[in-house]
């Protein structure tokens, strides 16, 4: 079975987690913080960050997915505002789970390469920043940040895992709201809001 993780991590504490997505009118899964990001997962996502967790967001928040046959995204936002947003797919079969209009596919595949679509906000400089907050090595960000398919599948570790790591969240793989399901252990201490 493929993983399809999907979550958010706020900066700050499950009791702003829980604040943020009552506020937002959504229900969802809060999971113990991390003494740094809370990470949490809302019913009916999907693979694209909610307009009312946005709207409501008063803190830094990362949505983060990882459809391992397909691709990756990773957007951050400052309250509502998108400050980095990342995509990249391998798998143009299924690209529409990243929810891009026809314009933006044919940007991406035109050439028959992978590229950003014309909304991404890349400045590396806002992940470096949270990297190096977390006391951990920013040097390698832009190669992790890569949609070189041959580089991508000779990674020993996804990029997306070794971007959250880098981050210094925790809780990132195998978690969805579609999953809570499944493992009772490593769900047995979130909080359903």
């Amino acid at each position: 079975m493929s993983e399809f993780s999907q979550s958010y991590h706020l900066l700050g504490s499950k009791e702003k987690a829980i604040e943020l997505i009552n506020h937002a009118g959504e229900q969802g899964f809060v999971f113990e913080d991390d003494n740094r990001w809370t990470t949490f997962v809302i019913l009916g996502d999907e693979f694209r960050p909610s307009d009312s967790i946005v709207e409501s967001n008063k803190d830094l928040l990362v949505h983060y997915v990882y459809a391992e046959d397909h691709g990756w995204s990773l957007s951050i936002f400052k309250q509502s505002a998108l400050i980095f947003k990342f995509d990249c797919s391998w798998d143009e079969a299924n690209i529409e789970d990243f929810d891009f209009d026809e314009e933006e596919l044919a940007e991406m595949f035109g050439d028959g390469e992978v590229n950003a679509p014309s909304d991404e906000i890349f400045d590396l400089d806002v992940v470096k920043k949270l990297v190096e907050e977390a006391g951990n090595v920013s040097s390698d960000l832009e190669e992790l940040f890569t949609k070189d398919p041959e580089v991508i599948f000779a990674m020993e570790s996804p990029c997306a895992y070794q971007i959250a790591e880098k981050l210094g969240i925790f809780n990132y793989a195998w978690i969805s709201a579609d999953s809570l399901d499944r493992d009772d252990d490593f769900y047995k201490n979130v909080i359903k809001v």
